[in-house]
C-alpha cells in the first residue's frame, strides 16, 4: 500500500526556467475541411427535436448561485445559462453510453463554446449511416432531446487514445529528472493529441528527440503548443468547519498542508473516509487534522491508501471518529466571483468529465471557489519528480495547499485538484479513476 522507501521532494513554488522555444517552430495541425462532401453533410446536423428535458434540471433551480455565474461570463440569460448547464450535466453520460454503443466509431464527445456550448459529438466517416441514429437514441434515453450536435471527424477516439497512451509512456522516461518537462493530452474537439513544451526551459537532447520522433510518425495526429509555468504538486505549508466533517476543509500533517475532498465509502464494508490527493499523502501517513471554527484542532485520521505514480494522484484518510465527526456528502462552497457561500452543498453523483464542460473547486488554501472549463484530458504531466497519466486539465484557480480540493458541478463529483502549470492552469485526478484505485465510492446525499 505504501512505499516507505522511495523519496521524492515536492517543489512548493512556481519556479522560472531559461527560455526555450525553437521547437514551437512549424507547429503541427489537423487538417480542417474548408466544404464538406456529401457524406459529412449527412452525418453533420443540428438535432433538436423539440423540448429540453433533463434530469439535473431541480438541481440547477437549486443551485442558483452556479447558473447566476455562468450567465455572468456567457452574457446571456439566466434561463439560457441552466439550459447549457442542463446539456452539460448530461455530456459525461452521453460519453459513456456512446463509448459502448459506438465503440470505435466515436470520435469523441466535447462541449463547444464556439457553438453556444452544446455537446459535440464525432463520429467517425465510415461509421454509416445508422451512427446518427445511435447518438440520437443514447441521447433521447438521458433526456437530452435537443443542444447536441453530431460531426464527422477522421479518426476514432480510441486510436487517439493510443497515441496518448504512447506518447505518454515516451514522456515518463525523458521527463525524468529533468526541470523543463514535456506534457500531454487529448483533444477530442481537434481530433488529435496535444503535444506541449515548456514555453521557458531547455529540453535535454531525449526531449528534443522525442519532438522530433512525434513530428515524424504521428503527422497530423498531434498539435504542437507551449505551456506558460511548471507544474507544481499544490501541497504545502482558510477554511476549517465545525462537524459535520465535509470537502473543501483545509487538512494538515507536520506542518503539510492540503485540502480533504468529498466523503467515501468503502465497497467493503462501509467504512467512511475522506479524499485527498495522493501526493499529499506521501510521507506524512499518520494522523491528519483540521480545526473548529473556535480554532480547537481535530483528528480527521491516518492515511489508508495513497496512489502517487503514473497510475494516478489520490488518497483516502480512515476518518476515527466517524460518531463525533457524522460525516456528510457535502462540499464547504466559499464565496468568489461565481460562487455565492454554502458550507453544505450536496454531491449527490459522481461521473467522468468531458473537455468543455465548466467546473468548480473550493481549495482551502486559494481563499475563494473558482470556476473553469476543462481544457485537456487524459494529460501526461511531471510534478514532484514524479510523471503522472491520464489527468485532467482546467482552466480554474488554485495555489499550494489546494491539492485536493474538490471537483464539483451542478452537484456532481468531478475530481480532485492535484497541481498546475500556473495559478489558472490546473490540474485534476478524475473522480471515476480515484474511486477504482482505492475500493471507494463517493458518498452521496439524495437529490
Amino acid at each position: 500500500m505504501y512505499d516507505h522507501a522511495r523519496k521524492t521532494t515536492l517543489s512548493l513554488q512556481w519556479l522560472a526556467l531559461p527560455v526555450m522555444t525553437a521547437l514551437l517552430a512549424g507547429c503541427l495541425t489537423v487538417d480542417q475541411d474548408t466544404e464538406p462532401s456529401d457524406e459529412d453533410s449527412a452525418l453533420e446536423g443540428h438535432l433538436s427535436p423539440s423540448g429540453f428535458s433533463s434530469p439535473s434540471s431541480a438541481s440547477l433551480t437549486e443551485t442558483d448561485w452556479e447558473v447566476e455565474g455562468f450567465a455572468r461570463e456567457r452574457g446571456i440569460s439566466y434561463s439560457e445559462a441552466q439550459q447549457r448547464l442542463g446539456w452539460q450535466a448530461l455530456a459525461p453520460q452521453l460519453d459513456e453510453q456512446l463509448r459502448a454503443d459506438l465503440g470505435d466509431r466515436l470520435g469523441g464527445v466535447w462541449v463547444d463554446v464556439a457553438r453556444g456550448d452544446r455537446i459535440i459529438v464525432g463520429v467517425v466517416r465510415e461509421a454509416g449511416t445508422d451512427a446518427a441514429a445511435v447518438v440520437r437514441d443514447a441521447a433521447r434515453k438521458l433526456g437530452l432531446t435537443e443542444g447536441y450536435d453530431i460531426v464527422p471527424v477522421r479518426r476514432s477516439l480510441a486510436e487517439i487514445e493510443r497515441v496518448n497512451d504512447w506518447l505518454g509512456d515516451e514522456i515518463e522516461k525523458v521527463n525524468d529528472g529533468v526541470a523543463a518537462t514535456l506534457t500531454a493530452g487529448l483533444r477530442p474537439d481537434l481530433n488529435a493529441v496535444e503535444l506541449q513544451v515548456p514555453a521557458e526551459g531547455r529540453l535535454t537532447d531525449a526531449q528534443r528527440d522525442l519532438v522530433a520522433t512525434a513530428k515524424a510518425r504521428l503527422s497530423d495526429m498531434i498539435v504542437a503548443s507551449s505551456y506558460a509555468g511548471r507544474p507544481t504538486a499544490r501541497a504545502c505549508v482558510y477554511p476549517y468547519c465545525d462537524s459535520p466533517l465535509r470537502g473543501g476543509i483545509r487538512i494538515t500533517n507536520s506542518g503539510t498542508g492540503c485540502t480533504g475532498a468529498f466523503v467515501a465509502k468503502s465497497k467493503v464494508d462501509g467504512v467512511l473516509y475522506q479524499f485527498t490527493a495522493g501526493h499529499c499523502a506521501y510521507e506524512n501517513y499518520d494522523d491528519w487534522s483540521t480545526r473548529f471554527t473556535d480554532a480547537s484542532s481535530h483528528v480527521v485520521g491516518p492515511v489508508h491508501h495513497w496512489e502517487w505514480h503514473k497510475g494516478g494522484d489520490m488518497a483516502i484518510l480512515r476518518i476515527k471518529n466517524v460518531a463525533g465527526w457524522d460525516p456528510e456528502p457535502w462540499v464547504y462552497v466559499t464565496s468568489g466571483p461565481d460562487t455565492t457561500t454554502n458550507t453544505a452543498y450536496k454531491i449527490t453523483s459522481d461521473h467522468v468529465s468531458v473537455l468543455g464542460m465548466r467546473i468548480c473547486t473550493t481549495g482551502a488554501y486559494y481563499g475563494r471557489s473558482d470556476c473553469g472549463y476543462v481544457t485537456q484530458l487524459g494529460v501526461t504531466a511531471t510534478y514532484g519528480g514524479v510523471t503522472v497519466r491520464k489527468l485532467g486539465r482546467g482552466s480554474f484557480c488554485g495555489m499550494g495547499g489546494d491539492s485536493g480540493s474538490p471537483m464539483y458541478a451542478s452537484h456532481v463529483a468531478y475530481g480532485l485538484q492535484v497541481a498546475g502549470y500556473s495559478e489558472c492552469d490546473s490540474l485534476y485526478q478524475g473522480i471515476r479513476a480515484a474511486e477504482s484505485a482505492l475500493n471507494v465510492n463517493v458518498l452521496h446525499a439524495a437529490p
